[in-house]
Order: structure tokens, then C-alpha cells, then sequence
């Protein structure tokens, strides 16, 4: 029914392009640090002594900079401000070398980063540095996210990450425009994009930045492909926007196979052209799945309807998963892929388990030592489906943890592989590349990202992440959250470096995860079960474990509401940008699960079509007003509500 080769191949081809990169002149000012003022190199201002302009074996001209370090405890920075436009990505790069760059962070980088009014992080951009003794000019290279619209000022930075020592040099720093591939990312409306015939809707990324071009000038064409390479159907956009094209097959006529679909793009009156291709799968009945996900986004386990509600772990110890066991979560993720014998415990105590071969990746940092090559990757992951793909226990695959976007030909290889060794279960990727979903789209069936905020960033970046991730995947894959409960002194180097943290209080918590509810997220898998345990010296397990029970019961209760597919009325919304919703109706009852994201008090009004007569809180209290059609709702800081509505 599949030709394994053909559709590889297929996902392989997924953005392939004519045209993209990086456009324009070089924005960063005396980019070689060739032109002085005084002791200074124009548009420069040096930070001293740590760094200085060195004429000793400089990769182009006659000068670079240096920079020097012996205090483990000193962290300067050398940056620059740059001039970009809001809503486009830029391609940041320096060539760099490092005499004896010592410590536990990646060593001498650069960095792009995003600042609004009074100086408020938005974002930024942070290649992994150079680090050793690297005699060699080795180049530091990445693409930015979008320049956020709230954006006032831009620094590009050359630094040696923090707690690091030794000495660096950078030369030819450039920033430039970057044009993405016109088309990026492809994925159907289909599971494992299979169909047993009727429409299928096929989603394709655009990107305009750079062309000057609009939607009404992008033509584009699909076209399915057998295996012989003949045309057996072609079909026009049924919708081109700015971000995106939609088409819509009718695979009926096709015959039972697998097909590659290519959709190609180009300008009316410009040079830009892209392709996206995927493989299509199709059969004569829907293959029948122990769990899989259906066209709402839902995980379906043994035919009933899931909400995966767990944390990360590291080991499973029998002790910890009787303490974990004894609260409203129904999932894990551990690490260490559990043997049977652990996988029995799990299963013992009505749990399911996310089975981790995230670092079966030859050469990555935690490869297991078996796999030495990329030839051993096959063998092993073989071997783990093997072992665990028939317990009753299992959920899903992990499969990816924020590797990168370079490695795609061997993350599609393994999504390939788990889609041919264990058809009953989906595979769910973790990213932080949060602006780069779509590129990853042909590596997974599930996704999530995880936003860490607290205590340095607001707790509406948990809101912000969950639609950027909803939409990087057009709204067709299902969205597993990775919510913050950890506290980050926990990964802190020093007192001093720890001082600022703390943990995430029970509101804010909450908060972060109805945002991502309310965001469309299908469960959370939050980070982390350890860390509440390595903290326990400054803030008690006993405690923060309370809170975080207290936090999984209340979605837990609500999880036939989220997992409801029942029709909902038409609704208009009068509310703030900060706060989410959305609608759900169960057993004659309509639900709005709604959350205030911001930092402030807010107010929202709900109009429905229809009056209802009753109003309860299935979640928090008060600052509910219903008057017939409109709901009036007002919120505290980082409020969450559930509002039940009867006739």
C-alpha cells in the first residue's frame, strides 16, 4: 500500500525553492572594523579592557575585534544599534576565532535582539557560539524571526556567553535582509496524509517579505504525481493569502497508492519561485489505529477522545510514580525511555507514557554511545519500537527536542521511519524555533513549544507561542503545550546568577495554561516533574507540588469541555487582544473557557445570537454579567474563567 522510498522522497522535496537568501546591502555598520576614530572603530563603542581592535591576523582587511577575558563572573557585551523593518527576518552572520574560550555555554557568538518601549524585551535571535582553542575563522550564522510591530530599537551584538573566559576575535559581521522561500512548509488535512477518498485540503506556507509582491500576483499550480512520475490530477489555489495557499484534491478518482503532490509558485512580475511537495497516501479503507488523531486535532485512544495532561520526567522510579499517579495527571514524558518492566508500573497506576528516542540522532549531545553513525539510527530506533509499541501504555513518540532546522533530511527520516515501524501511535515534537514550525511541518504529527517566561518575560508569551504554533501548522496538527511550572534558579551557575529567579506562582501557572487551552492547545505536557524536586532546599516539593496538582485538577475536570466537538452559536467579541477564548458546547450547556493574559485588569463582552437564562462558573468566581444576548465579562491580572450558559 506504500512505497516507502517514493514518499520519503516526497517529504524531502517539502520547500524546495529557486529563490531565497539573504538580499540587499550589509546593515551593519564598519562591518570589518576597518574604519577608526581614535581607539574606536566608527559606529562602534568598545566596552574596555574586555574588548579592543587587534591587527593580528585579521580575515580580511587590517583590523578586528578582540575581545579578552579572565573573570568567570564578568559578562560584557559588545553591541551595536542597527536600522530594520518591522515584519521582516534578517540574516545575522560573523566570522569568528577563539584562543582557549573555556565554560559551559556555547562560547563566542553573536546576536540580534528586539527592544520596545522603555526598553522592554520582545525576542531576539542567538546562534551557538565558537568555543576551545579555534584557530581557524569559523563562521556564526542565523536567520531571525520576524521583527516584532512593537519594536523601537535593535542591537547586533558580538559577546562571549555568559560565565566563559578566554580570548576572541570576530571580523565581517553582516546583517542582511533575508528572503524566505516563497513556499515553506506543506501539510494536508489529512492524518499521516492518508485519504480513502473525497476532498482533501492541502495548506502551503507563503512568504512575501522582500518581493514587494501581494497575494492577487502569486500564481501557483498543484500537481499529484504517481510513481511512474505522471501527472494523475492537478488542481488551482482555492484561496492565496498573504502567509498561505490552499488547495482542495479530490482524491477519489485517484487510484489506491501513494502519490507525491507538488504545489508550485511563482510572481507575475518578479523573479521569486517555490516549491512545496508532500507524499499522499491513498487507500482503498482508513487504516484502522490503537491511537491517532483525528480531523479535530484530537488524540483518539483506543476510539475514545484524549487530552494528554502530564509532565516531563527524567527516570521512573516506582516510589515517584505513586506520588504522581495520585493527581488529576493521565500522562508522562520521561527521558529515559522506560524498559517494560517500567512501562508495566506506568500502565499499573491507568497512566500512559510518551516514549522518548528525541536523542537517537548520531552526534547530537545526549546520542546514546550504540549510535555512533547515522547508519546506526535506523537499528536502534527499530529496537525501540519493537519493545514498546505493543504496551498498553504507550501514547506516542517523542521524537525531536529543538533540534535544527539543518537536520530535516534525518528528522524526516524518522518521522518515515515510526509512520512504517508503528502506525498505532503519533509522534509529538518539542521546538523553541517557535517562528519556524512550518519548515518542520513533514517531521511529526504533533507539536509543541515551549515558552519559559517566568519570571523575565510576561506570562502572555504562553498565549502568544500557542497561536504562533496553531497557525505555523495551519491550524492542522494537534498542539501539545510544554507550560512552565519549573524554577529557573534551578538551572542557574551561581547565587548571583539566581538572585532575579523565582518560581512561577499558582496564578500565574494557571494562567499559562488556560492561555494555551484557550489558544486551541489539544493537552500539556508540562515542564518539569524533576525540577520540583530539585528545588526542594529553597522552595518545598510538598508545596509546589499542591499548587501544581491544584492547577491539573482544574483542566482535568474540564476536559470533556475541551475535547467537545458539538456545534457552537456564532459569536462577536468585543475584547483586548490579551485575552483568549473559545467556545465549546456539552450535554445542552455552551462553555466559553476565556483567560486574561496581561499583567492588568481586563473586560470582554460576548454577543450570542440567542439569550440564555442561566449563567455559572465552571472555573473562578465573579465578574460575570448576563444580559440576555451579551456576556459581560471582566477579569483580573492573568485571569482565567469558565463560563457555563444554559437555556
Amino acid at each position: 500500500m506504500r512505497c516507502l522510498s517514493f514518499a520519503v522522497a516526497g517529504l524531502l522535496c517539502a520547500g524546495m525553492l529557486t529563490w531565497a537568501g539573504p538580499v540587499g546591502p550589509n546593515l551593519a555598520p564598519n562591518p570589518g572594523f576597518e574604519e577608526m576614530e581614535g581607539d574606536q572603530p566608527v559606529g562602534w563603542r568598545l566596552p574596555s579592557p574586555e574588548y579592543s581592535i587587534s591587527t593580528t591576523a585579521p580575515r580580511s582587511g587590517e583590523r578586528c575585534l578582540r575581545f579578552e577575558n579572565a573573570d568567570a563572573g564578568k559578562y560584557v557585551l559588545c553591541a551595536v544599534p542597527v536600522t530594520v523593518e518591522k515584519g521582516r527576518r534578517y540574516e545575522l552572520s560573523a566570522w569568528v576565532r577563539t584562543e582557549n574560550i573555556e565554560g559551559e555555554d556555547s562560547g563566542a557568538t553573536i546576536c540580534l535582539e528586539f527592544w520596545g518601549a522603555e526598553k522592554k524585551y520582545l525576542s531576539g535571535s542567538y546562534p551557538s557560539g565558537v568555543k576551545g582553542t579555534q584557530g581557524e575563522w569559523k563562521l556564526v550564522r542565523a536567520v531571525s524571526g520576524p521583527v516584532p510591530e512593537a519594536t523601537e530599537s535593535v542591537n547586533l551584538t558580538c559577546y562571549v556567553r555568559k560565565g566563559m573566559t578566554g580570548i576572541a576575535y570576530w571580523d565581517d559581521v553582516s546583517l542582511r535582509l533575508f528572503v524566505p522561500p516563497l513556499a515553506e512548509g506543506i501539510t494536508t488535512d489529512r492524518y499521516r496524509n492518508e485519504t480513502a477518498g473525497g476532498p482533501v485540503r492541502v495548506f502551503v506556507g507563503l512568504s512575501l517579505a522582500g518581493t514587494m509582491a501581494t497575494p492577487d500576483e502569486v500564481e501557483g499550480v498543484l500537481e499529484v504525481i504517481d510513481g511512474e512520475g505522471k501527472v494523475a490530477a492537478t488542481a488551482p489555489p482555492s484561496a492565496i493569502a498573504a502567509d498561505h495557499a490552499e488547495f482542495v484534491l479530490d482524491s477519489t478518482p485517484l487510484a489506491v497508492g501513494s502519490y507525491r503532490v507538488s504545489c508550485r509558485f511563482s510572481l507575475r512580475n518578479g523573479p521569486a519561485k517555490g516549491e512545496a511537495a508532500i507524499g499522499l497516501h491513498r487507500v482503498a479503507e482508513p487504516t484502522k489505529r490503537r491511537v491517532y488523531i483525528d480531523e479535530h486535532q484530537r488524540v483518539i485512544v483506543e476510539g475514545k477522545p484524549f487530552f494528554p495532561l502530564g509532565m516531563y520526567w527524567s527516570g521512573v522510579d516506582e516510589k515517584n510514580l505513586g506520588v504522581y499517579a495520585d493527581s488529576s495527571f493521565n500522562c508522562l514524558m520521561p527521558y529515559g525511555r522506560p524498559n517494560r518492566e517500567r512501562m508495566d508500573w506506568i500502565h499499573g497506576h491507568g497512566l500512559k507514557v510518551i516514549a522518548s528516542i528525541k536523542d537517537y540522532y548520531a552526534g547530537t549531545k545526549w546520542c546514546p554511545k550504540h549510535i555512533a553513525t547515522p547508519e546506526d539510527e535506523r537499528p536502534a530506533v527499530e529496537k525501540a519500537v519493537a519493545d514498546c509499541r505493543e504496551h498498553p501504555a504507550m501514547l506516542a513518540w517523542y521524537l525531536n527536542d529543538e533540534l535544527p532546522k539543518e537536520m530535516m533530511d534525518r528528522l524526516d527520516a524518522h518521522q518515515s521511519w515510526i509512520e512504517e515501524l508503528d502506525p498505532d501511535h503519533p509522534t509529538w515534537v518539542v521546538l523553541y524555533q517557535v517562528n519556524d514550525v512550518r519548515a518542520y511541518l513533514s517531521s511529526f504529527d504533533a507539536i509543541g513549544t515551549d515558552p519559559y517566561p517566568i519570571p523575565t518575560k510576561p506570562a502572555a508569551t504562553a498565549l502568544d507561542w500557542t497561536r504562533k504554533t496553531r497557525n505555523g501548522a495551519f491550524g492542522q496538527r494537534s498542539v501539545w503545550q510544554v507550560p512552565q511550572v519549573f524554577d529557573w534558579r534551578a538551572y542557574k551557575k551561581s547565587a548571583q546568577d539566581a538572585a532575579t529567579y523565582r518560581a512561577p506562582t499558582l496564578l500565574e501557572m494557571r494562567s499559562m495554561a488556560w492561555q494555551c487551552i484557550a489558544a486551541g492547545a489539544n493537552g500539556l505536557v508540562f515542564y518539569s516533574w524533576f525540577d520540583l524536586h530539585k528545588m526542594n532546599a529553597v522552595d518545598p516539593f510538598e508545596q509546589r507540588w499542591a499548587e501544581v496538582k491544584t492547577m491539573a485538577a482544574e483542566i482535568s475536570a474540564l476536559i470533556p469541555v475541551i475535547l467537545s466537538v458539538e456545534p457552537v452559536p456564532a459569536v462577536a467579541v468585543e475584547a483586548p487582544e490579551g485575552v483568549a477564548w473559545r467556545l465549546a458546547r456539552l450535554e445542552n450547556e455552551v462553555y466559553l473557557i476565556a483567560v486574561n493574559s496581561a499583567e492588568e485588569p481586563a473586560a470582554a463582552t460576548f454577543r450570542f445570537p440567542s439569550a440564555y437564562a442561566k449563567l455559572s462558573h465552571a472555573l473562578g468566581e465573579g465578574g460575570a454579567r448576563l444580559d440576555g444576548t451579551a456576556l459581560e465579562l471582566s477579569f483580573g491580572p492573568l485571569e482565567p474563567k469558565v463560563i457555563r450558559l444554559g437555556e
